[in-house]
């Protein structure tokens, strides 16, 4: 007898563990299969991946039950993909079932449309023809649309010679024609509407970086490579010499951008280059369409798969290069849905099982990648100029020096000015604001009172759009107050500005100009980052206003301008990486200007012109930044120096939830041995609470990161025996991407 070992497809915990069903007689089962099984006493039918195959199970064979069907005839996931699921499953202390669930696409009907042919079968087929053409009738004007012998869709037939299914459901009943189903690809990428690209020529830099990747290639030893190249450097451009050198070893590509924005852009370039060999996959598709995308890489009818985090993911076997563009981005980890992976440590992984080359790419790396490239664990490659030669000009606006001018507004004198003159010279301006919506609070000038909402702790944004206060966490919407709802005063004011509130200042201090604006409100339907950025590139739009969405990876040649309306932003964020990001997002916003032969200007507004990230992104001094923000991250015990692990306990009761985290600091407290792991809390989250569920969290700290994961898990299941957890919602992250 043989079994199939299964994985039940059920997050829980509890459930996450191997199960044998007998494989019924005549039933061909693989290891790799979506199988659906009996489970539980009720026997309710239940996806399941089987992951081994044996002659020995661990109950008793009257108890074990059979596999009710499969899935699929094929194998949806690999031997090597299983063990990378295996591999998540302990690094990010998940289960197999949440990892399978990122590995494998959400099963979908496939799309099919009918064809119909000349049926070459049939031995009289040519006296049979001769018969139906001898009459005129819409059975004759058919069969002559059919007779040199092509596959053409139904419906096309239809419509060309407007019929219906009669007289070609007569021509199969006659045996002349035979009916085929051809697979839809939903969310194909047209490659025929782009225009193919010849490789340039590359700079002696980029030569340079071409010849060390390869020779990386070729090493058995795959070490990853890190290039730093700064803004225009023409790092694409190595990219695709990488990938062609794969595609001419039969191999396949994956690429991630950080930002479905960048995908477009990012398609289209790649596509010029390799045709129809590329398609794309982001979470705006649909899930037909993302299972369909995951087909194709499956069948490889495609060799590049081009996308944010989860292409990592693309079923490709034969796996040459792994290019993770914008490397320092925040949303190649996933801090949110379980497993909270790493892209970039998932791609090392696959480096791993498969031999493939991993490329890491930024103009403002990571402090991490860059530390790491420092002491020998990446291969870094450097890119100082930019292959037009141009860097921007950068100007640092103290903003405290407009206030004393008596300019209140968001826009200085000088930036005020510039875009005024490049209106007047027909070129395009770009105006980084990380923050949407109008205002960012409503306050009561009487008496203080700041309009907040009930469910989460934080203040409501006004957006004019809607004329209603959001709250950007729960998405509460109210009405605007005309009094103070405290003190009945009149006196209530909008603070703060947002990209809203930008994009009408701009109207009203450039009535004639062109205005654009991208952030989450106005992306919010299909396919919007498309349409926003085409209709800027072909210049239907003087000014795009935006969030960090438009921050990095796109390339406008008419925008000279740049304007950074508030660096300050993300400097008061309190984390401990805000020097890093503020400097990554001033420098790659400001790289946006100046990318062809038109020298660029970049305006960064501030009331911190003296901070080091500020004052090193206008300089375009990445290796001083390092330097000092290395010295801190040392002196502060802060990664790469150490990991850190959050723990974050929510709840709807308030007071059960303190009880529980107090407890659990306690065992910590009993556990920690020689002082090894650093504790920090218990603390309220940053935000306390969100949507009526209140959050508290610890934090804690060790240079180890195996021993720091076995400490918490091991504290946590002390806690777990100790007290009921029903009612609590447990949140594990290790080195998050920002403070919660």
């Amino acid at each position: 007898m043989k079994y199939a070992v299964v994985i039940i497809s059920i997050g829980h915990k509890n459930i996450d563990h191997i199960f044998h069903y007998k494989i019924p007689e005549g039933m061909s089962v693989e290891p790799g299969m979506r199988v659906i099984v009996p489970f539980g006493r009720g026997n309710r039918p239940t996806e399941g991946y089987v992951v081994g195959i044996t002659d020995k199970a661990d109950i008793d064979d009257a108890l074990i039950k059979e596999i009710s069907n499969i899935c699929e005839d094929y194998t949806v996931i690999s031997p090597k993909r299983i063990e990378l699921a295996n591999w998540m499953k302990e690094k990010y202390y998940t289960t197999f079932s949440s990892c399978f669930r990122c590995i494998v696409p959400k099963k979908v009907n496939e799309k099919n449309f009918a064809c119909v042919k000349l049926n070459v079968n049939n031995e009289n087929i040519n006296e049979d023809i001769i018969k139906v053409l001898k009459k005129d009738t819409k059975q004759k004007r058919v069969l002559e649309v059919l007779l040199n012998g092509d596959e053409i869709p139904v419906s096309h037939i239809k419509t060309l010679l407007d019929v219906d299914d009669s007289p070609i459901n007569a021509l199969i009943k006659k045996n002349l024609l035979v009916k085929t189903y051809v697979q839809e690809y939903r969310g194909n990428f047209n490659s025929a509407l782009v225009e193919r690209s010849k490789p340039p020529v590359l700079t002696d830099e980029q030569a340079d970086a071409v010849y060390r990747i390869f020779s990386a290639m070729d090493r058995d030893e795959k070490k990853p490579l890190l290039i730093h190249g700064v803004t225009g450097s023409g790092k694409t451009e190595i990219y695709m010499r990488a990938i062609e050198k794969v595609l001419s070893q039969g191999k396949e590509a994956i690429v991630l951008v950080p930002e479905i924005s960048l995908t477009q852009q990012t398609v289209e370039r790649f596509v010029a280059r390799f045709g129809s060999r590329v398609a794309v996959t982001h979470s705006r598709l649909s899930d037909g369409e993302r299972y369909d995308q995951w087909t194709r890489a499956r069948r490889r009818e495609i060799s590049v798969m081009i996308g944010p985090r989860s292409a990592v993911f693309t079923p490709f076997e034969n796996i040459g290069v792994i290019i993770i563009d914008e490397e320092h981005e925040s949303t190649y980890k996933s801090d949110i849905q379980s497993p909270k992976y790493d892209a970039r440590e998932i791609a090392e992984k696959l480096s791993e099982l498969y031999g493939c080359t991993v490329i890491l790419g930024s103009a403002t790396p990571s402090l991490l990648s860059y530390y790491r490239a420092q002491h020998g664990e990446y291969e870094l490659i450097e890119l100082k100029h930019r292959v037009n030669n141009t860097f921007p000009k950068i100007h640092i606006v103290d903003m405290r020096k407009e206030l004393a001018r008596k300019n209140f507004s968001v826009f200085s004198t000088e930036l005020k000015n510039a875009i005024n003159e490049n209106l007047e010279n027909k070129r395009q301006t770009i105006l980084f604001l990380n923050r949407r919506g109008h205002s960012t609070f409503v306050s009561c000038r009487s008496c203080g009172y700041v309009m907040s909402c009930g469910n989460c702790n934080v203040s409501y944004t006004y957006h004019k759009g809607i004329n209603r206060l959001l709250c950007h966490y729960c998405g509460k919407t109210i009405g605007v107050p005309s009094v103070c709802p405290q003190c009945g005063s009149e006196y209530i004011k909008y603070f703060g500005a947002g990209t809203e509130k930008i994009e009408q200042e701009v109207l009203r201090l450039f009535p004639k100009a062109r205005v654009l604006r991208m952030d989450m409100d106005t992306t919010r339907r299909k396919n919007s980052h498309q349409t926003i950025l085409e209709d800027f590139r072909k210049g239907k739009a003087d000014i795009l206003i935006g969030t960090q969405m438009i921050a990095k990876g796109l390339d406008f040649p008419n925008v000279t301008l740049v304007g950074v309306v508030a660096a300050d932003l993300s400097l008061n964020i309190g984390d401990y990486r805000s020097g890093e990001n503020t400097y990554q997002l001033v420098s790659q916003v400001s790289g946006r200007a100046g990318r062809a032969d038109k020298e660029g200007t970049v305006y960064i507004q501030t009331y911190s012109p003296d901070n080091y990230s500020i004052r090193y992104a206008a300089e375009n001094d990445y290796k001083e930044f390092y330097e000092e923000e290395i010295a801190f991250r040392k002196n502060m015990n802060y990664p790469p120096f150490t990991n850190i692990f959050l723990v974050m306990l929510t709840g709807e009761n308030e007071y059960i939830l303190r009880q529980t985290i107090t407890r659990l600091a306690d065992i910590m407290k009993r556990y920690n041995k020689n002082n090894m792991f650093t504790r920090l809390g218990p603390t309220p989250a940053v935000i306390s609470k969100i949507n009526n569920v209140y959050r508290w969290q610890i934090t804690v700290k060790c240079e180890n990161e195996d021993k720091l994961r076995n400490y918490v898990l091991f504290c946590l299941d002390k806690l777990s025996k100790q007290t009921s957890l029903d009612k609590i919602n447990v949140g594990l992250y290790l080195n998050p991407s920002y403070i919660f």
